[in-house]
């Protein structure tokens, strides 16, 4: 008996691991309900799954995109990278 509830249990936890999410996508809430941010969007607050626009690492921008602070900010703005562009 406790063989078998033991086995259904540790099914049910398997099943409860979810797909990574697409670069840009973040994770916001404490509930496995929640939406997660788009790309350009931060969570602002995890408690109520609130996004606001911006960016505070390049994990909130598109693959083709970067996050770009002013000097001594928190939250930044996703820009398009060049991809042609040589860097010296």
């Amino acid at each position: 008996m406790w063989l078998s509830v033991l086995a259904v249990l540790s099914l049910g936890a398997s099943a409860c691991v979810m797909a990574p999410l697409q670069p840009g996508y973040t994770e916001c809430g404490d509930f496995m309900g929640d939406d997660p941010c788009q790309p350009g969007q931060y969570c602002a607050d995890a408690t109520l799954s609130y996004c606001e626009l911006g960016c505070t690492s390049d994990v909130n921008c598109a693959s083709n995109q970067e996050c770009v602070k002013e000097y001594g900010e928190q939250v930044g703005v996703c820009l398009n990278t060049c991809p042609s562009c040589a860097y010296d």
